[in-house]
């Protein structure tokens, strides 16, 4: 039989159209997002299968998905599809930029996993990103369509991803295509409404047919210019403009014989009752009684899903493979059925709709007992329940009512919480829970549920479900160990969230229950928990203690993790009074780590010791190493981290491009992990370095969006304070607005006590002895809080010291102060000489140390960045010292309009052979500098004059005298 789908779009030019334009500008790296919106039955898929077409006819890959009813529990089902089926004969792309989202992709591609660590960080933003890249280096210098369909039936990670993918493939290769049923409302509607009001996509908003356009559909459907009037009639009258209500309507009358082609056209040869008034279930219920013994295949396999395997219908139906290929065929010819397009040789229900109307026709009790014979036929062949069978089974066993329901629900959870589907797996382990039939089910649909809470961060519903929880597990006379575990694991919730009374209360009781259980592992657990929130709570001491105790047992008990975490807390308790001893543990948790192939504990290990060379000032090594081995494994949260620290370490040695570059990959990364606070301690960071270059303007503008993004953070707001604003009161010579500045810093980080050794607390100290404001008191507070365990705050703090003591006639302690300073200090020199300016004005008027050789080299540093005001104070000083004051640098001779704008002694050089017409490269022959020396003194120009190009600075140049 002749099949009556419509072989054109019929009413939609302008959807066409704008698709056709999208897909062209993807092939440019202008990547857009469209949603076709509307009503089951009104062609949203048949818009896609144009572009689909289009996208091809062009060369573009196309990658195709689509949820399915209903898959709210199976995490990326549409997008683990799009992935699966395109590469199913495609190479996997291997550019450099994948490589830190290798674990992330494989979640959804299992070519990518590597043992137990293929979703080391369980992020679904990361996630995004990462399929924002692969879609990149998939459509690179072609472009790319993804088309996503049915996401009414999504599930909440799938459609978290979609909304970062619209929000960010402007500049991409990549089109995206996703299509969703206006009704009912629902989270993908929502999403589709947000995503609209930002502008970030384009709806199309599907409408019915117009009469003439349905008649144009009617044509096209049967071939013919000619419609018979009563078909026409027919149409208008029952199919309501919907397009798939006119194929359904035409192919009933078709199957029922009342209307035929005679071979010389249409005609009508019976009664022509509307068979579809608005849904199409007469229509289906009628052809599906003209199959005979093939309808009862057919019925089964709706039980199964929209698309199908075949090969189980021969299980559930007891008949063999060529009946049931016979009834699939019969489906076909009936409009029932139709090619899968997405798998060779694989068939589906027509649309989602003609499935629904096939299931309409079952009562409950058959609907049960089909439910129990295929749920037998799944297990039986794949026993393990891979993928979306573990899902499909969970469903049937619902609707069959078997008691492995709510197993099976916690099973599909626990794949999705494996993936990083936090919510996906919450939904699966609360349904699990509803449809559990005994008091041990639910236990254990607590169990699963109370860790996805915890895991999610929602301490409040995870407290409440475990006091629940625990009761059943009493009532149920549950070993002490399963009670303690979950203790354990609520003491843990509780500290996270610094609820430390509740902590305690579950931390007693886990205790309590180890004993009782004579478990030496769990007691081990027990005992870390234990450790961290005395830690949490500052008690450094027990802490520490716990941590030692729990790395004996640990190691006596052979738990690696467990050892691994109690060497972590011995290093942080060390941290603020013995650097040495910290770094040795957090070497010795990184061999163990090493040792048992413990990949994220490692690169954690290898991170802390990145932060004792950052505490010391030395080399950045452990941390370059720790970065690169985040990125090969995918632990990008590290990677973003470990790069602001290195961006501070850049701060702190004054190497302001390096600053700015690193603190610069922090905060892209953070915007897209949605990582705030890192966001904000990112930009302070970049604003430090770009103020001390004279980007004044470019500072406040990251200061603001810094502010904007920590809200009420305390950290964020002290570095602003004294890193933004303090140490350039400093630079301008400005002392007293600069303590002002510190002392908003301090009072600040005195409500957080837990805050980071932030430099600035040094600063503070010595600016309070300068200024003889009981430097004495300031050093003492700044050396309690455990600050000057970071070397450049130990060096100021003892600087201070050194001027509070030479103020009271104590010169011999003075200068032992000043010499452990300088000591400390003598790779950072630029805070080395700043202190330096500082001591050499207290140090004259008390009359000890030796200023002026002090004052010598910080003069040259401070002449070397341009920083005029300190140059202009050190000359002074040296004058007052009595000693010779050394003859200006060349770069006095810089004019006065330069020396305005910050343009140190080498950047005039510079700037004067570009206005001599000179290119980079004889410029850097000429200076003996390198080329990409030339380009950041260039680039520090632009940014000091305001100006944008290299004509503009060229001609600034010759107005200047600079040329």
């Amino acid at each position: 039989m002749r099949g009556l789908l419509c072989p054109t779009v019929i009413g939609r030019d302008r959807e066409l159209r704008e698709l056709n334009g999208a897909i062209r500008e993807a092939m440019s790296a202008r990547g857009s997002a469209t949603f076709i919106l509307g009503e089951a039955g009104i062609g949203k898929s048949r818009l896609v299968r144009e572009a689909f077409d289009a996208a091809r006819g062009l060369g573009l890959p196309v990658l195709l998905g689509r949820a399915t009813q209903p898959s709210g529990t199976v995490a990326f089902r549409p997008l683990s599809e799009a992935l699966l089926s395109y590469f199913r004969d495609q190479d996997l792309p291997e550019p450099a930029e994948l490589t830190p989202f290798r674990s992330s992709l494989a979640r959804l591609l299992p070519q990518w996993r590597q043992g137990e660590f293929s979703a080391i960080d369980e992020s679904v933003v990361v996630l995004a990103e990462a399929i924002v890249r692969l879609l990149r280096a998939i459509g690179r210098g072609r472009g790319c369509l993804l088309i996503l369909e049915d996401l009414q039936w999504a599930d909440p990670e799938t459609l978290t991803i979609v909304e970062y993918l619209c929000e960010n493939l402007a500049s991409e290769p990549v089109m995206l295509v996703c299509t969703v049923r206006s009704e009912p409302a629902g989270p993908a509607v929502d999403l589709v409404n947000v995503l609209a009001a930002r502008r970030a996509v384009s709806v199309a908003r599907l409408a019915r047919l117009t009469p003439a356009d349905t008649d144009e559909m009617a044509r096209a459907c049967l071939a013919s210019a000619d419609v018979p009037e009563s078909v026409q009639a027919l149409l208008a009258a029952s199919a309501d403009g919907v397009p798939f209500f006119v194929e359904e309507l035409l192919a009933g009358a078709v199957q029922a014989g009342a209307l035929v082609d005679d071979g010389a056209g249409w005609a009508v040869a019976g009664n022509l009752e509307p068979q579809v008034p608005r849904t199409v279930s007469d229509s289906v219920e009628h052809r599906l009684a003209s199959l005979g013994n093939a309808a009862r295949i057919l019925v089964t396999a709706a039980v199964l899903g929209r698309r199908f395997d075949w090969t189980l219908l021969c299980d559930v139906t007891g008949e063999p493979a060529e009946v049931v290929l016979d009834a699939l065929r019969a489906g076909v010819d009936a409009q029932l059925l139709v090619a899968d397009p997405t798998r060779l040789g694989a068939v589906q229900f027509r649309h989602a709709l003609t499935r629904d109307a096939v299931l309409e026709r079952l009562l409950p009790a058959q609907w049960s007992e089909l439910a129990r014979r295929a749920l037998d036929a799944i297990t039986a062949a794949h026993p393990d329940l891979r993928g979306e069978w573990c899902d499909l089974a969970a469903r049937l066993a619902e609707r069959a009512g078997d008691g492995r329901a709510s197993e099976l629900l916690i099973s599909s959870g626990r794949r999705s919480l494996a993936r990083g589907a936090l919510t996906s797996a919450e939904e699966a382990f609360a349904h699990a829970r509803r449809v559990a039939d005994d008091p041990a089910s639910e236990a254990n649909a607590m169990d699963a549920l109370c860790e996805a809470l915890a895991g999610a961060g929602k301490v409040d519903p995870a407290l409440e479900l475990g006091d629940v929880l625990i009761e059943s597990l009493a009532a149920l006379g549950a070993p002490p160990g399963r009670v303690g575990a979950v203790h354990a694991r609520l003491a843990g919730v509780a500290a996270a969230a610094t609820r430390w009374a509740v902590a305690e209360r579950h931390l007693t009781l886990a205790r309590d229950f180890a004993a009782r259980a004579a478990d030496p592992g769990l007691s081990a657990a027990v005992d870390v928990t234990a450790a961290q929130i005395a830690y949490g709570r500052g008690d450094l001491e027990e802490a520490g203690a716990l941590a030692r105790s729990v790395r004996s047992d640990a190691d006596r008990l052979g738990l690696p993790e467990l050892a691994c975490e109690a060497l972590l807390l011995i290093g942080h308790c060390a941290r603020t009074t013995d650097v040495d001893r910290a770094e040795q543990a957090y070497l010795d948790a990184g061999n163990v780590a090493a040792l048992h192939g413990l990949e994220l504990l490692r690169i954690r290990a290898l991170f802390e010791v990145g932060t004792i060379d950052f505490m010391t000032m030395r080399p950045p090594r452990q941390l370059n190493l720790a970065r690169e081995l985040a990125t090969s494994t995918g632990a990008l949260v590290t990677v973003a981290q470990i790069d602001l620290h290195l961006g501070a370490w850049f701060t702190y040695n004054f190497d302001n491009e390096d600053a700015i570059a690193a603190c610069r990959r922090a905060s892209e990364a953070a915007r897209w992990l949605q990582m705030h606070e890192l966001l904000a301690i990112s930009l302070v960071g970049e604003a430090a370095a770009q103020g001390r270059l004279g980007r004044r303007a470019r500072m406040q503008s990251l200061v603001e969006e810094a502010m904007t993004v920590a809200g009420d953070n305390v950290v964020v707001a002290g570095l602003m304070w004294g890193l933004c604003r303090a140490e350039l009161s400093l630079i301008d010579e400005n002392r007293r607005r600069a303590l002002r500045e510190l002392d908003t810093m301090m009072d600040l980080l005195r409500t957080s006590p837990a805050s980071p050794a932030m430099p600035p607390r040094g600063l503070w100290a010595l600016v309070c002895a300068v200024e003889d404001r009981d430097g004495e008191a300031a050093c003492a507070e700044v050396r309690a809080s455990g600050a000057a365990a970071q070397s450049l705050v130990r060096g100021l703090v003892h600087l201070a010291e050194a001027v509070s003591a030479g103020r009271a006639g104590r010169h011999e302690a003075a200068l032992a102060s000043f010499a452990a300073g300088d000591e400390v200090l003598e790779n950072l020199t630029w805070y080395r000489n700043l202190g330096r300016r500082l001591v050499a004005e207290a140090a004259i008027a008390d009359g000890w140390g030796e200023p002026a050789a002090w004052l010598v080299p910080a003069l040259a540093q401070f002449e070397e960045h341009g920083q005029r005001k300190l140059v202009a104070a050190c000359r002074s000083l040296l004058g007052k010292a009595g000693a010779p004051v050394p003859r200006r640098r060349a770069g006095s001779g810089v004019p006065l309009v330069l020396r305005e704008h910050g343009v140190t002694e080498r950047e005039a050089e510079v700037l004067a052979l570009l206005g001599g017409g000179l290119s980079n490269n004889e410029i850097a022959g000429r200076l003996f500098l390198s080329p990409r020396t030339v380009e950041r003194h260039i680039a520090n120009l632009t940014a000091k004059t305001d100006l944008r190009t290299r004509t503009e600075l060229v001609a600034f140049a010759a107005r200047t005298g600079g040329g």
